[in-house]
């Protein structure tokens, strides 16, 4: 058993505790990432999360936690659907019922299940947007999803951006840098 002090005031309070948990719960989980779903048991996880959430006096965060963290991508993604066809939409029900960072690591959890070139598009679309560039996020998205789904993330960049994702590269990086990034995009 490990036991965890966190010394940061701003880390204490209760949501970053709960964020906390959450990561820590979700990088530890070891998660079937296969596209097969059960059903039954999504239909199951839904009704756990508006017992948890909505239908509660208060929020039982740990129920939350545990579906979001250990669920593959396809399985929340179902969850998502079963929730929707029930009780409404599950990213609505996050919102209302959480706050801060707990709040946004759910969603941005919720998000990369149901639609991850979709979510990577508009984060790639955030780093470069305005003046500057945030580099780190750029060269994160493009090197790690590069062989894993990196031409629908290109095509749902075009999608809702109406400019190719190479152009957007282009614009905003040079030299050996631009290069490079180009050459993972496959452009």
């Amino acid at each position: 058993r490990t036991s965890l002090w966190i010394s940061d005031p701003g880390i204490r309070n209760h949501q970053n505790i709960s964020l906390l948990v959450l990561l820590l719960a979700y990088i530890n989980t070891v998660r079937y990432e296969g596209l097969e779903v059960d059903r039954t048991m999504a239909e199951r996880d839904a009704k756990s999360l508006f017992k948890a959430g909505e239908k509660k006096m208060g929020t039982d965060e740990k129920t939350f936690i545990h579906i979001f963290s250990g669920a593959s991508r396809a399985h929340l993604a179902a969850v998502s659907a079963a929730y929707r066809n029930v009780y409404g939409s599950l990213k609505k029900a996050v919102k209302s019922e959480m706050s801060g960072k707990f709040e946004f690591g759910l969603l941005t959890i919720l998000k990369c299940a149901e639609n991850p070139a979709k979510y990577f598009a508009k984060e790639l679309y955030k780093s470069m947007k305005g003046l500057g560039t945030t580099d780190s996020t750029l060269i994160r998205i493009v090197v790690t999803r590069t062989e894993i789904d990196m031409q629908y993330i290109k095509a749902e960049y075009h999608k809702k951006f109406r400019k190719s994702l190479a152009d957007a590269i282009h614009s905003e990086t040079s030299s050996h840098y631009r290069t490079f990034l180009l050459s993972l995009v496959g452009s």
